[in-house]
């Protein structure tokens, strides 16, 4: 009996198609449905089919089809259905989308927050009150100092301990402290404030800021990291507050006060110094002068550098031990215990820094480094290696360095510090999951795999999307500063530009030299870099949960 076959009864989320049903399309939709050998066509496919003569259907006896139904009569081999269209065909498909994000996202005021903070931080530091001559600063430098503060960048436009009075350093000191918490720690706050749950792409947010952790537990892990942040503040600025006043003539409170800040500044990585400048030089001098800060420094930027995660799974796997089947965990951590994710920080981590420091030492032995006795040249090399990567201390004039450290600094500061850190770049998580991608391309293996666990692809791609926007947004960048300001030769204006979208502030002395608009797009680069690429994309395109695929077809490569 011929069958009729009734499309768009239902509107279906999803289409079940087994994999041996063919279904051979024309421009009206439908032409001809082949189903599995034995199977109906009504068992294979979310279509609905019924009799011609369907008393239920209240069609007993017609044989006029009615709009929207199609006929089908069996194929010559009885497994084919051929369908004589009478009306086009429409199966609609569903999409689920993500409601319209509201001005009550957590994820978009966590970006407002940060717009206000620096808002206010830059209408804090145009009152003349903070300068130190009294007369207030200009727009343009107190708001590139003030993002420059609150995203730990460390460029600047005047000279930090004469222009600004302590009032200002206290700005500056508080969006320095208040933009190192990182953003997880203002978005748990808000939600608390807030009073709801936190939705799926909340929690994306959350878990790429901080790592493997529900919402339900943010709060106390932002207790954490405070709670750590300021235990490092404290001993840091102990330390330091050895030998602080043998730097100058600082009374107590001075020496207490130069120890905080410097303290502070080196965690977060932010690269501000308030030090009084040398005799016939500046603050890199004094900092230069004084080994002993450079190697208190180096260990907290380290620790800033290296993330909430990679410390928290280095905790859990503390366990001392001087056997030698341990060596490869240094022999005082399990590190075959380690999460993939800390494996692949570690190492990659530990060679950028060996890398850094030799190249350093290599390109500036005869250079900058030539009046330096043979240990201030190693620890000189050491310092600018850790200090160049992510939080621009300078003991030395930079401006002066060769092209090739500018050129090998620049790709070091893009990529940056290691995910949940208080630094910036792309992240060397990002570098890790490409360079293990590559490595799995060149084995002609079809997954990404690494120390016996596989990365997911979801992963790998977000991994390409971060590294592919932020090298397109610098691209996007540079020309447009070359045209702003012509007079700036190309190679420390495209160091500079890495420094600001990397968040590390080291400095060749171009940002004092930029025009209005040469500092507005480097207020915008700083921004940029330290929201992230990835976390932009996931707060500004709506997420898509699509409930079909469309089929392969190769692309040639290569």
């Amino acid at each position: 009996m011929p069958r009729r076959l009734v499309a768009g009864d239902e509107e279906p989320s999803k289409i079940d198609i087994s994999p041996r049903l063919v279904i051979i399309t024309s421009p009206a939709f439908g032409t001809q449905i082949i189903p599995p050998p034995g199977i109906p066509i009504c068992a294979s496919t979310s279509v609905r089919c019924f009799p011609v003569n369907d008393p239920s259907r209240g069609n007993a006896g017609s044989s006029e089809p009615e709009a929207g139904v199609i006929r089908a009569t069996p194929g010559e081999n009885g497994s084919s259905w051929r369908v004589r269209r009478v009306d086009p065909v429409r199966i609609p498909i569903r999409r689920h989308r993500t409601p319209p994000r509201r001005w009550s996202s957590t994820p978009l005021l966590l970006l407002l927050t940060f717009l206000l903070l620096n808002v206010i931080g830059g209408a804090a530091l145009a009152l003349p009150i903070a300068a130190a001559d009294g007369v207030a600063a200009s727009l343009r430098v107190a708001f590139f100092t003030a993002i420059s503060a609150s995203t730990v960048t460390g460029l600047t436009v005047v000279d930090t301990p004469e222009f600004w009075s302590q009032f200002g350093k206290a700005v500056i000191f508080v969006l320095m402290l208040v933009g190192g918490l990182e953003f997880i720690t203002a978005a748990t706050v808000l939600i608390a404030f807030i009073g709801r749950r936190a939705t799926a792409l909340e929690e994306d947010v959350y878990q790429d800021t901080v790592g493997d952790v529900s919402a339900r537990n943010l709060t106390r892990v932002a207790r954490n990291i405070v709670v750590a942040f300021f235990i490092g503040y404290l001993v840091g600025a102990a330390l330091i507050f050895l030998r602080m006043r043998s730097v100058a003539d600082f009374t107590l409170l001075e020496a207490m006060w130069q120890s905080l800040f410097l303290s502070v500044s080196a965690l977060n990585n932010a690269g501000f110094s308030i030090l009084p400048n040398a005799p016939g030089g500046g603050n890199a001098e004094t900092l230069g002068a004084n080994p002993y800060l450079m190697w208190v420094i180096t260990p907290l930027i380290i620790a800033g550098a290296l993330g909430w995660p990679f410390i928290m799974d280095m905790r859990r796997n503390w366990s001392p031990s001087l056997s030698r089947r341990r060596w490869a965990g240094l022999f005082v951590f399990n590190f075959q215990r380690f999460s993939l994710d800390t494996k692949l920080v570690l190492i990659l981590t530990t060679f950028l820094y060996a890398f850094s420091a030799l190249a350093f030492l290599f390109a500036e032995w005869n250079g900058v480094l030539w009046d330096h006795s043979n240990p201030g040249t190693v620890g000189s090399a050491i310092f600018h290696g850790v200090s160049g990567r992510t939080a621009g201390f300078a003991a030395l004039d930079w401006s002066a360095t060769r092209d090739f450290t500018q050129l090998v600094f620049a790709g070091l500061m893009f990529i940056g510090g290691s995910t949940a850190s208080v630094a910036g770049g792309i992240k060397v998580n990002t570098v890790a999951v490409l360079l293990a991608s590559a490595r799995s391309s060149a084995l002609r293996n079809p997954t990404t795999e690494i120390f016996r666990r596989e990365i997911a692809p979801v992963l790998v791609s977000r991994a390409l999307l971060v590294a592919l926007l932020g090298v397109t947004f610098l691209s996007i960048v540079l020309p447009i500063l070359t045209y702003t300001d012509p007079h700036l030769p190309f190679l420390p204006l495209m160091f500079e530009t890495v420094s600001a979208f990397g968040t590390n502030g080291m400095s060749t002395g171009v940002s004092s030299e930029l025009s209005m608009a040469g500092s507005i797009i480097f207020m915008i680069t700083m921004l940029v870099g330290r929201v992230g690429p990835l976390t932009l994309v996931m707060l500004l395109t709506p997420r898509e949960d699509a409930t079909y695929r469309y089929p392969e077809e190769p692309v040639r490569i290569g």
